[in-house]
Parts: C-alpha cells; structure tokens; sequence
C-alpha cells in the first residue's frame, strides 16, 4: 500500500487548525476578554480544603509545545531515590522491571516503544558510555534537583526533535543569604531469597551557599552493592539449568558548581560532573570486569533582561572511558574505548511583546570514538534553529519553527547528511481548565556512535550466545530514521491536579530495531547455527517502515493538610502503545519488544503532628507475546513470551527535631518474577525458558540537614 506524503499529513492539519482558529476568534470577538477565575468554594461540611500549588514566578514562555513539571517537593512526598524513581509516574514511560534483561539486570527504558528518552542536565546534553553504559544522570539524587522538564512532544530548541522525550534536569540553586546549608544521607540495604542475596551501602552529600555575587554547591555520593543471583534456564528437553552469578559494584559520583553574577542580568556558570563506575562479577569459571569513567566541565553565559529576553551560549567538553574484560577457561576478549566530545552552542530568545516571541540558536559538536578492535570513528554535527510562537487571540497560541542539522562521520564509517526538521503546534485553551494542544513533527535521527561500533559485548550466563541470551553489538551500516509524528493532547488541570489524555501517531522509515543473527569469532554469518563456533549476537538493524501508536491518560489529585494534619496525593496512568514493522514483502508484525500497555499508580499520605509521609506506588505490565523478527533460525520462527508483571514499591520517611530524619524504602514487595518463553511459531514447541526472581528489597537511610 503506497504510503500518503507526509505534505498531505500537514496541510490536512493546517486546516484543520485554521477552521479551530476561525470558530475560536469569533468567540473572542464576543468576548474579548479571557473567563475569569473560577472562585474557590468552601464547603462547611468538608473537613479539607483543594491544595493550592505554590506560589511561583510564572513562565513568560508562551510557546504551544507542551511541558510536563516534576518538583522537588514532589519527589520527596514520594519518597524517590532517584531520576528514574520520579520518571516512572509520567504517562509514556516504560520502566525497566526488576531483574528484566537476559542478563538479570535492569533493562533499557523506552518512550512510548521507541528509544531511550534524551536527558539533559540545566539544559547540556549529556550522554551514557561508548557502548551505552551508565551516565552521570544515574547517580543524580532528589538533594541535588529542583525541578526535572518532560517535553514529549517535538520542539526544534530541544536537542531531539521527534525522536523521543527530552528530560531536562534543573539542579537545586541555594537560598539567597545562606552561606553555608546541606544534606548528608546515609544508607543501608539488604535482599535475601532462595536464589538471590544484595547488600546495599550509599552515602550522599549535598552542600551549597550563595553569598552575592557567587553562589557554590558540591554534591557527591559513593554506592557500594554486593549481588549473589540465580538464573534457572529451561531447554527444549526439560532440563533446568542452575547458574549462579556473583557481581560487586562501586559507583562514585562528584559535582561542584560555581556561579558568579555579573549584574543582575548575567551570570557565569562552571559545573564538573565526575562518575566512576566499577563492576566486577564471576560466574563459574567466568570473570567479567566492567569500568566506566566519565569526566564532564560545562560552562555558560547566562544574560536575562526584565522582558525575557535572554542570551545563552554553552560550552561543554566530555572525556568517557569504557572497558569489559571477560575471561574464561575457553576464551578471553577484551575491549576499551573512549569518546571525547567537545560542544558549542548559543541560545536566544526575543519577545516583541506579551503575545509574540522567537527562539533561536546554534549548536556545534565534534567527538572521537576510539576503540582498540575497530577504527577510530569521528563525528561532527552542527544544526541551526528558529522558532516562533504567537499567541493570536487570548486563548489560542500558534507556534512553529525548523532545524536544520548537518552531520558528518569519517574513519570506521563514511557518512555525511543533512536534514530540515519542521515543526507546526497549536494550544487552544478552551476555558480556564480545558485545553487542547496539537503537534506535527517531521524529524530524522541518525545512529548514535555506539549504535556504529560493531564491537561485541558478551553475555555472561550459562545461556550466553544463545538465540534466547544473545551477545550484543552495533552495526557501522545503520541508516537514519525518518520520523511523521502527530501529536494532540486534551486537558483538565487545576491547582489540585486534573487529566490529560494523549493521542499521538508516528510512521518511521528505515525503522532501527535490534535483530539477532548467528555469526563466528570473525563477525561473519553462520549458515550453521549449530556450529560450536558460532554464537547468537543481536545487533541493531533498519527495516523498511514502521508506525507506532496510542492512547495515554494520565490524572493528578492532591488535597492539602487538614485541619487535623491529614494531607495525601493521588495519581494514576495509563500508557498504551501498538508498534507495527512492515517487512519488504508487505507483511506486518509488532516489533519484538516494546509492551502493549504500561499502567502504575501512586498514593502518597502525610500526618503533620508525626511528621510522617509515606508513599505506595504500583506498577502493571500485561503479558504479551512477540516474534523475535522475520528471519528464520534453522528454519524455523521464534516467538518470545514475557509474563504478566506486578511491581510494588512503599516509602515511609519520619522526621526529627534538628532536622534529622530517617527512612525505610521497600522495594519490589508483592512482585512478580520476570519470565520468559521462546516458543517456536510452527508448533509452539518451547526452544528456551528462563526465570529471574524479583526479590523484595529494604533500604533504611538516615538523613541530617544543616
């Protein structure tokens, strides 16, 4: 069926936003002035009032591009120990589950089945290891931020336009006058099952001062985690095989940050993000090592006059080292690699007046991939932006803009390309509380530089190489997607919460999925799969088109302390998603492995006179069955089935005079196993089955401020 040109896609929306445009102006034309606030009612038969939200400077940004807002206060109401402890309440997420991944450990977070969201950090991109590992977000603590920024939909200011969600992080900023304030945690954690035992040992400072003209925070934290698992694996014969795996991590992570005011219009920003990460596990005869570094200074002007207009220009410089060591009596593969990127870019923002603005802007990166198995790989992109948004009657705001990138690779990989990204989003609010937002998106993403090496990483199970625990590498031939998106968005919000519901459609050419494939020790494909030579190695790969799509619901309802010091927060979402892959033949499949549907919902309760909070939080992944792709092993089609999944979590968090509190974190209670199935499509014969326990976890923390 010939796909219909994504022009058409956008006049249909042109229109159809003129005729919204057109009923909506002549409504203004009769009432020219906005609906008042609605009063606040008390109700003398209620013991509670609606919470109100915080009193805060409004955002003069008027662009339509919706935003989603995660406070500080919020992630401790609910008692969150991290980025991904707060992400997992915002509809569109799928969260890793515990003890997910063929290798029993957390696998990869997806945005509405696609790829990993972009994170930022005080508006710097920042990046995981060469071949994906950990960044400097996964040792971020709730101390350090005042705010995390979600825009899902597409905006050509954000370092990805359509590919997927754009997280930035604001990190905390001290009060005026306080020279010298902070917060020191410590904590101890310990899991224990039949098959599993963890012990968990975290320290965190947080430290910061502001005496004009400079304000200064340190914030550093040290992990130590000691893991014992049992993996039980199924064949096709039922024999159920036992492995046992030992793992001793370390993590550190230290951050300075200096800011010095120029006036009270500019400022100068340094901050050092340092991250080592040191994994060291055994399994049998096996011995798998695994460092990464990660050594990050970014630096900015900052300039903001009494209008909003403002002028930023970023300059970043980021050394990575990553390396694994696997040995074993059969064999030994070491790889060591290292990226060093260097950024520049400027932003800016002008506002003709209350109802007209622009963003401009630039951006310039350069990084060098070097590898002791394949060649160097050097990359440079620069892209150029502009978008303007206009707010063209006092309910309705029209915003549109384009990116243009150019991208470059030599070495391993030659390759250069250039794209135009648009971008069309209109905000309709209908009443004071009533909103519709729509966004149309055309964007490309190109591979990232670790998606390009074809290094290959080992499993490190009694599975490991199989169809069912495949090694992992990247592909130097990957080309860059081509992303339609749309986007619209119904809201009800008020001061206490409300609902959103989101519908979004995106049909993607030269789709990047991981697809699995037998090759020998040279990286070639096997004929033989059962030759004892070749292994099972998944690697990403472009298929020819793909469309995903869905339905999100996601509502908020706060009520705030009673008069008798009852106070709770209630939210829920619902998050489904279809992505279909169309091969070259015409025929259709989902893709292998991106969950029909995601649901979690969390209360969180405070008693003033105690001084304690609490939180429950709820998570729901159904069980679905998915082929692995198209291609067959050994003649046959495989089908991979994950089972149905239930994750709860409950912090409790008491605080004592002089400011010292302490806290219990259940992790995974009333949890479900992860499990899987590898089926064979003709018959429904198992080829492979394995189990990963969940085991309930306890974190005690204690916690002092000064």
């Amino acid at each position: 069926m010939k796909r219909m040109p994504f022009t058409f896609k956008l006049s249909a929306l042109s229109i159809s936003l003129l005729g919204l445009s057109v009923s909506a102006f002549a409504e203004d034309l009769a009432k020219t002035t906005p609906a008042p606030e609605a009063a606040v009612q008390t109700l003398p038969t209620m013991t509670f009032e609606v919470e109100q939200a915080p009193a805060v400077e409004k955002d003069p940004d008027i662009s339509a591009v919706a935003k989603t807002i995660i406070s500080r206060e919020e992630m401790e109401k609910f008692g969150d120990q991290s980025v991904n402890d707060a992400l997992r309440r915002a509809a569109g997420f799928q969260m890793p589950s515990p003890g997910q991944g063929p290798r029993g450990g957390n696998g990869s977070m997806r945005f509405r089945g696609g790829g990993a969201p972009v994170f930022l950090i005080n508006g710097e991109p920042v990046q995981g290891g060469p071949r994906g590992g950990m960044s400097v977000v996964d040792s971020i603590t709730p101390d350090m931020i005042e705010r995390i920024e979600i825009v899902k939909q597409p905006s050509v200011a954000q370092a990805s336009v359509a590919t997927s969600a754009v997280i930035n992080i604001i990190l905390k900023e001290p009060l005026d006058g306080t020279r010298v304030s902070g917060t020191v945690r410590a904590g101890y954690g310990m899991a224990k099952s039949s098959q599993k035992e963890e012990e968990r040992k975290n320290i965190s400072l947080q430290v910061d001062g502001k005496t004009q003209p400079w304000m200064y925070s340190v914030s550093a934290n040290q992990m130590w985690s000691d893991t014992d698992s049992i993996t039980l694996t199924e064949d096709a014969s039922g024999q159920v095989t036992s492995q046992k795996r030992v793992t001793n991590r370390t993590s550190q992570m230290l951050n300075p940050r200096a800011e010095y005011a120029i006036d009270d219009q500019q400022k100068l920003v340094a901050e050092l993000f340092y991250r080592n990460n040191e994994s060291e596990g055994s399994m049998r005869d096996q011995i798998q090592e695994d460092k990464n570094d990660s050594l990050r200074l970014n630096t900015r002007y900052e300039r903001k006059d009494r209008s909003g207009n403002s002028d930023k220009v970023r300059l970043s410089v980021e050394q990575q080292k990553e390396s694994q060591l696997t040995q074993s009596s059969r064999s030994q593969s070491y790889t060591d690699e290292q990226i060093n990127e260097y950024g520049l870019a400027y932003d800016g923002v002008r506002k003709f007046d209350q109802t007209k603005q622009i963003k401009f802007g630039t951006d310039l990166r350069s990084n060098e991939l070097e590898s002791n198995i394949t060649d160097t790989l050097d990359e440079q992109r620069y892209a150029l932006y502009l978008e303007g948004s206009w707010r063209f009657t006092p309910r309705q705001t029209l915003t549109l803009g384009a990116r243009q990138e150019w991208i470059n690779r030599s070495g391993l990989v030659e390759y250069n390309d250039q794209n135009l990204s648009p971008v069309l989003a209109h905000r309709f609010d209908m009443t004071e509380n009533w909103s519709l937002q729509t966004n149309v998106s055309q964007a490309y993403r190109s591979p990232r530089s670790e998606q390009l090496l074809p290094t290959v990483s080992v499993s490190t199970d009694s599975d490991a190489g199989t169809l069912n625990n495949p090694d992992r590498g990247g592909n130097p031939y990957l080309r860059p997607e081509t992303i339609n998106a749309f986007e619209s968005t119904l809201g009800y919000n008020t001061p206490a919460g409300g609902v959103n519901i989101t519908a979004y459609y995106r049909e993607i050419e030269d789709y990047i999925e991981r697809a699995i494939r037998s090759e020998d020790t040279l990286g070639q494909g096997c004929s033989n799969s059962n030759d004892p030579s070749c292994r099972f190695v998944e690697r990403p790969v472009n298929q020819d088109n793909a469309t995903t799509y869905g339905v999100e619901v996601a509502g908020r309802y706060a009520l705030k302390q009673t008069d008798t010091g009852h106070s709770f927060m209630l939210n829920a979402q619902l998050s489904t998603v279809r992505a279909k892959i169309k091969e070259d033949n015409g025929t259709e499949r989902l893709a292998s492995d991106v969950a029909p549907y995601t649901a979690s919902t969390g209360l969180s309760y405070n008693y003033q006179p105690w001084h304690i909070s609490s939180s429950l939080n709820l998570n729901y992944t159904p069980e679905y069955s998915r082929q692995l792709n198209s291609q067959q092993y050994n003649g046959e089609l495989y089908e991979r089935t994950s089972n149905e999944r239930v994750n709860v979590d409950l912090s409790i968090t008491k605080r004592f005079d002089r400011d010292w509190a302490a806290s219990i974190n259940a992790r995974n209670i009333f949890s479900t196993d992860y499990k899987e199935r590898l089926t064979k499509v003709s018959d429904g014969s198992l080829y492979q089955a394995r189990s990963n326990e969940s085991i309930p976890s306890l974190l005690f923390s204690v916690e002092k401020k000064f």
